[in-house]
């Protein structure tokens, strides 16, 4: 492998070629924020894109929702899984569509993306057992903690692959392999994407923190957004565990017993939070078929 220490600004330089996300995505979170806005507000705002009206629609009726009778209208999408599971899946929609790969790929897009989803429907999971305030933006933050490494594909293709060649001949995960070759880590490169696209501060946590299990590595953050870090840590690891997509290596690391204490997850809740995800991860292949295109 390569020398790296000129892809840092390459890759930094070039990240400004990525789309950005669409006006849509902000003008919610502004409407969401309100206390005063209602229904029709988002009603509204949604109107202006039909698209993303659609396919908001077709992921509030697949079986990871499960509503009763479907839904027909966005006003009864809403009434169901609320205004900030629309938002959310507005914004991880947006966030995949601008990240994607139009020409033919050697990364295997979908199974990364197969462990993105994953790892979001293990995050809300999770999050639901552990009762925190709003679940639906721990998917979010769960599906979009590796937007690093799709990043680094899209502008410097041939060093995302050398890493994931390199961590597959030495059993080694790429975050281990970026830090013994020097190469730009995919946390700082997610994390100056979404710093660049206004990302919320949770996602923003979670894109720079997810490997990392010791809060006081992460001594900028709340204890709400160390919450919130665990979870996604977690999730991830599970889903490694679990073998489920792909998203660079196949490294599986144990779960320290640290970050299950703060959760105060022991080994009998630990093992009905993975029978829940693995339920809830069998819808994964149709809403990633949904949210993906």
């Amino acid at each position: 492998m390569r020398a790296a220490a000129a892809f840092d600004i390459q890759i930094y330089d070039r990240l400004d070629e990525l789309p950005t996300l669409p006006a849509i995505v902000y003008e919610l979170s502004k409407v969401i924020s309100d206390p005063m806005s209602s229904t029709r507000d988002i009603e509204n705002i949604m109107a202006n894109d039909q698209s993303m009206t659609t396919k908001v629609l077709k992921l509030a009726n697949s079986a990871y929702y499960a509503i009763p009778g479907g839904v027909s209208s966005l006003q009864r999408a809403i009434a169901y899984i609320g205004y900030d599971a629309i938002h959310q899946l507005v914004l991880s929609a947006s966030i995949i569509e601008a990240l994607a790969v139009k020409a033919p790929s050697n990364f295997d897009l979908n199974q990364f993306w197969k462990h993105a989803v994953g790892v979001g429907m293990a995050s809300e999971t999770i999050a639901r057992f552990v009762h925190y305030k709003t679940p639906s933006d721990l998917f979010t933050a769960g599906l979009v903690h590796d937007i690093g490494k799709v990043a680094t594909y899209l502008v410097a293709p041939d060093l995302l692959l050398q890493a994931i060649q390199r961590a597959a001949e030495k059993g080694l995960s790429l975050y281990e392999v970026e830090g013994e070759f020097g190469l730009p880590r995919h946390t700082q490169v997610g994390n100056l994407l979404a710093s660049r696209w206004n990302l919320p501060s949770q996602i923003r946590a979670v894109v720079l923190h997810h490997h990392q299990a010791d809060p006081q590595d992460r001594p900028a953050l709340s204890s709400e957004l160390n919450n919130v870090v665990d979870i996604v840590y977690l999730a991830n690891l599970l889903m490694h565990a679990l073998k489920f997509g792909h998203s660079g290596h196949e490294k599986v690391l144990g779960v320290p017993q640290k970050v299950l204490d703060r959760m105060y997850l022991d080994s009998e809740k630990l093992k009905v939070v993975i029978e829940n995800i693995k339920v809830a991860i069998t819808n994964a292949d149709g809403f990633l078929k949904i949210i993906g295109g």
